[in-house]
């Protein structure tokens, strides 16, 4: 009789199991379906947009690609253009400075040979 008692108890707590497992299942299937959209969604997006990029050579496609690129190109040439003027006018500032510097050093010069007197042509000076 004692036999009886245990299955009857072993009986009840594989139904309880059983009933509990039903339970969550079903709470998760009621509450945790729009996450399950989501993510269902998020991955078939993902998918599709990795076909797209292999099917385009790894590029994407530009809207309005021809008007962007003309009106970049103009901008880049106006502004090389520009950086080339720029350019000229650096260096003819360089010069001018070069040549002041080497005026100025001329000149100090000269006035220091003026107050000696002059090497004759067959004399080196001593060091």
């Amino acid at each position: 009789m004692p036999w009886m008692f245990f299955s009857f108890f072993f009986l009840m707590m594989v139904w309880l199991f059983w009933a509990i497992a039903w339970v969550v299942v079903w709470a998760v299937v009621m509450l945790a379906w729009p996450l399950a959209l989501l993510v269902a969604g998020f991955v078939l997006w993902r998918t599709l947009m990795r076909r797209s990029q292999r099917s385009l050579g790894g590029r994407r496609p530009r809207r309005d690609s021809a008007f962007h690129n003309s009106a970049i190109e103009d901008y880049r040439q106006a502004t090389l253009r520009r950086l080339d003027e720029e350019h000229g006018k650096f260096r003819e500032f360089l010069e001018r400075m070069r040549r002041s510097k080497d005026k100025q050093e001329f000149d100090a010069f000269m006035a220091g040979r003026r107050g000696r007197p002059a090497l004759p042509r067959g004399d080196a000076p001593a060091a």
